[in-house]
């Protein structure tokens, strides 16, 4: 998927109500999300409100960078949604002996670790969509690629994971899936 760098919109601010699931969420997301469709992206990724330059999370979704040590990060808490998809990456990438953090990730910072090889990958999360690879990141400063544009094996992994689980095809060790009579 690719994805447009929103300089005009924020979707949350500190003493906000970004980390609260609620329509008005997801309404104030829709013009920028437009914006992205007028650039030729499928999503919107926000920066924070007040620096504009820490990455936060797409219109719908929470976001994840994997880098070539093996680790996995995603953007603190705080004015983001704690997304339940979010929290059970964490958990079976904490499970496999992943290190994975929580903690601001600027779109410069991302730019640069794409250039060098350093990202192996990115990918969003979501209920919906599960897990969605971003492959391009647009912006009015230039687009870059992320492992050439392609979906990468822990994103891929993750969802297919994940969808087992959700399906009692594999084992789900956190008792996530429950029968309801």
């Amino acid at each position: 998927m690719s994805i447009w760098v929103s300089d005009n919109y924020t979707r949350a601010a500190i003493g906000g109500t970004g980390a609260i699931k609620s329509g008005g969420n997801y309404a104030a997301s829709l013009r920028a999300q437009a914006e992205a469709i007028d650039h030729g992206c499928n999503q919107v990724v926000f920066l924070d409100a007040v620096e504009r330059r820490d990455v936060e999370e797409l219109g719908g979704m929470n976001v994840f960078f994997v880098f070539d040590d093996g680790s996995l990060l995603t953007p603190p808490l705080g004015t983001i949604l704690p997304g339940i998809t979010r929290d059970s990456i964490i958990a079976l990438e904490r499970d496999a002996g992943t290190r994975v953090l929580e903690e601001a990730y600027t779109i410069a910072q991302w730019r640069a670790d794409a250039a060098s090889g350093r990202l192996k990958e990115a990918f969003a999360c979501g209920t919906a969509a599960v897990i969605s690879p971003i492959g391009k990141v647009c912006s009015t400063t230039g687009d870059f690629l992320i492992s050439g544009g392609a979906a990468g094996p822990v994103a891929m992994g993750l969802r297919k994971q994940l969808v087992d689980i959700q399906y009692g095809r594999t084992n789900d060790p956190h008792n996530w899936i429950r029968k309801v009579l």
